[in-house]
């Protein structure tokens, strides 16, 4: 018999968790460990771990966080991929359902692969509950399917890309000797993680607040995945060095044959040699030589630097899901309608203190308005 559980911590889940995960091949960013990770960082309000089981066995499982009423996935900026864990059709659609069942008066669930079979299911269980849904694209993932040889590959890039990127190499070369290293974690790790983030950070990501260094929270996260990955031997920490000094670092992790880029940096000292162009040029070729499956960039697909090495994407989407309540309405008009909405949702709000008639002529408006946006 199918039963749902809701778990506020992930530890007394760990071993049952993991073993769903390694039997469903799943992807380490729906892993317990990153999502301990995840949490300690950057969590807030309550923690909710939905939890499936079938006769007393784990069969799903899926981690969010409450507040002010409004349930969300465990996901932000620096999450690649965000989905449900389940070993089959019954599970998703048990989760789908026990999204529901508290009647939040929003479900927010972003970062979710198009390819997820969950986002069907989540879809017919809100219209099932008389929720609303509005899916919006926030991203498409860049990727290289390793499916030919490195040297039918590289032919595939544009003449004048490869060109230009002999040219640098030469160049660099010319300076001193030039190596690429990639370290597993098992030795020296904080050391590694430490030059690594440095080097990260340099230039323009440090200045605008981006790179891992430049917030205690990012620091704790990528600290935490990278110790946890490690021990899993998922880690992978490449170097890009002259004569031993690095110019460019990537932070990776490994898993099933698919390689992800989470973070990548290099020197602007060094920008007129193009080093983050050559470490991805090494990297991708590792990749190659490893026999992996897939090289996954992850991130935004717009960034033009990432564009020159595939086009081929997968798109990330974002479900905004509003309860059929005078809560859930206000939010949908404001998410909907923006300020105006916002400002009409704010009046609806207070109408309830001037009288029914004054409510039902501001429904009357946002009815209005909703019709404007919608059809």
């Amino acid at each position: 018999m199918v039963g749902i559980e809701i778990h506020n911590r992930v530890e007394p889940l760990l071993i049952e968790w993991e073993r769903l995960a390694k039997h469903a091949k799943a992807s380490p960013f729906l892993w317990p460990g990153w999502i301990q990770a995840w949490w300690h960082a950057f969590g807030e309000g309550e923690l909710q771990v939905l939890a499936v089981y079938d006769k007393d066995r784990l069969t799903g499982i899926v981690p969010l966080h409450r507040s002010d009423g409004v349930l969300r996935s465990l996901s932000n900026g620096d999450t690649p991929l965000f989905g449900f864990l389940a070993e089959n059709e019954t599970a998703v659609k048990a989760l789908s359902h026990a999204l529901f069942s508290q009647e939040p008066r929003r479900v927010n669930l972003s970062f979710l692969s198009s390819r997820d079979t969950s986002v069907l299911s989540v879809h017919a269980a809100a219209v099932a509950a008389c929720y609303r849904v509005i899916t919006e694209s926030i991203e498409a993932a860049p990727y290289v399917a390793i499916d030919k040889d490195w040297d039918e590959y590289e032919k595939g890039l544009r003449r004048k890309f490869r060109s230009e990127l002999r040219r640098r190499r030469r160049r660099l070369e010319e300076e001193g000797r030039l190596t690429l290293e990639v370290f597993d974690g098992t030795k020296r790790l904080d050391e590694l993680l430490e030059e690594g983030f440095r080097i990260e950070g340099l230039g323009w990501k440090d200045a605008h607040g981006t790179s891992i260094n430049s917030s205690a929270a990012l620091r704790r996260f990528y600290t935490e995945v990278a110790h946890w990955a490690a021990d899993c031997g998922w880690l992978r920490l490449a170097f890009l060095r002259l004569n031993g000094q690095p110019l460019a670092f990537d932070y990776c992790l490994e898993s099933a044959k698919i390689h992800y880029l989470l973070k990548t940096g290099y020197d602007p000292a060094y920008g007129k040699f193009a080093p983050g162009m050559i470490i991805r040029h090494l990297m991708l070729a590792r990749a190659f030589s490893k026999e992996l499956d897939t090289y996954d960039f992850l991130g935004a697909g717009h960034s033009p630097w990432k564009r020159e090495w595939t086009s081929t994407q997968q798109e990330r989407l974002f479900l905004h899901i509003f309860a059929p309540t005078v809560l859930g309405f206000l939010d949908r008009t404001a998410f909907t309608a923006g300020r105006w909405g916002l400002g009409l949702a704010k009046s609806i709000a207070r109408s309830s203190i001037v009288g029914e008639d004054r409510r039902r002529q501001l429904k009357r408006s946002y009815e209005a308005l909703h019709a404007r946006f919608h059809n």
